[in-house]
């Protein structure tokens, strides 16, 4: 699209999942560029957060996979928020056959993990590739009953609600971590 003609508001912004009200606008399209951006951990990029990533912060792994609490911005979020990831540094199409394959069955691991915690009713498990260049993967838990926060509009509930406290945040990690320890090795 060149002119400066506007695109309509979708009717998402009616939804009652849909974190804002009042009046919107849609932003002008700009036109692509010639070359895609650089990601973090790109060749040429900037450095990936792997590289200066402590894995005393990791909340779980077994060598091969990583967990990782994700932070909205500077604040925790208001529900239980991990991110799947491979220690070695590598992006999602990087993986080889039988490290997609283990990838299946982290997921269901990291699904039924976030299960066990307290008022999640939902887990989402979204992936984008225009951060970095590292294969990770969130899985947010929709609190239970929280139907205002379903579906993709979830991960903006993430910058908006207040954070869990250290308290529920250290359990929720204990309990994701157990029920992954529990889990076994490949």
């Amino acid at each position: 699209m060149t002119d400066d003609a506007r695109l309509p508001v979708p009717d998402v912004v009616e939804w009652p999942i849909f974190p804002f009200e009042g009046e919107f606008q849609v932003r002008k399209i700009e036109p692509p560029f010639a070359e895609e951006r650089l990601r973090h951990g790109d060749p040429g990029g900037p450095p990936c957060g792997c590289e200066t990533e402590d894995a005393d912060e990791w909340i779980w792994s077994d060598g091969t996979w990583k967990v990782t609490r994700i932070r909205f911005g500077e604040a925790e979020a208001g529900f239980p928020s991990y991110m799947l990831g491979t220690v070695e540094h590598m992006d999602f199409g990087d993986m080889s056959e039988e490290l997609a394959a283990q990838f299946g069955v982290m997921s269901l691991r990291m699904e039924r993990a976030l299960m066990t915690l307290p008022n999640v009713g939902r887990v989402h498990i979204n992936r984008w590739g225009d951060g970095g260049a590292h294969m990770h993967v969130w899985f947010l838990g929709r609190p239970f009953g929280a139907w205002q926060f379903s579906g993709y509009m979830l991960p903006l509930w993430g910058f908006i609600l207040p954070g869990l406290d250290n308290e529920r945040l250290a359990e929720n990690d204990r309990l994701v971590a157990e029920a992954l320890a529990q889990a076994g090795s490949f």
